[in-house]
C-alpha cells in the first residue's frame, strides 16, 4: 500500500517544482496548501483537505466568472476590472494592433495582508 501511496505522489508532483527549487525560487502549491490543512485540523484527512482546497478555489472562479467580486476578510479582494479598448504593439514586428476591451480578474491585499508581507522584509529578485 505504500508503494501505491508513493506513485500517487509522484504523479501529483509539480513538474516545475525542481526547477524552481534549483532557481532558488519558492511557490506554495494546492498541494501544499492541502497539507497546510490537513495539519490544521487533524480529523481532516491530507486527500479530503485537497478536495476542500480546490472547492474554495473552484467557489472563487465561478463567482468571478458570475461577475461577482469575492471578498476574503483579513486577506484581500478578488474583483472584476473592466479593460477599455487600446492600442498596441506587437513587440516582435513593431505592428501596430488594438487590443480589445476585455474584463479581467485583479487581486487586491487587504491592509492587513500588506502588514503582514512588509514585516517579513525586502524579497530576493528572481529572474523571469
Amino acid at each position: 500500500m505504500l508503494k501505491e501511496e508513493n506513485r500517487t505522489d509522484e504523479l501529483l508532483e509539480d513538474p516545475f517544482e525542481k526547477a524552481n527549487k534549483a532557481a532558488g525560487r519558492r511557490t506554495t502549491t494546492r498541494r501544499e496548501l492541502a497539507r497546510a490543512v490537513a495539519a490544521a485540523c487533524p480529523a481532516i484527512p491530507q486527500t479530503r483537505a485537497g478536495f476542500l482546497v480546490d472547492e474554495v478555489l473552484e467557489e472563487i472562479a465561478a463567482a468571478l466568472v458570475a461577475g461577482q467580486n469575492v471578498t476574503l476578510c483579513n486577506f484581500g479582494k478578488f474583483v472584476l476590472v473592466e479593460k477599455k479598448e487600446r492600442k498596441g504593439r506587437n513587440p516582435r514586428t513593431g505592428e501596430v494592433a488594438v487590443v480589445e476591451s476585455r474584463r479581467v480578474a485583479s487581486f487586491r491585499p487587504s491592509r492587513h495582508l500588506k502588514a503582514a508581507v512588509a514585516k517579513t522584509g525586502p524579497c530576493r529578485a528572481v529572474d523571469g
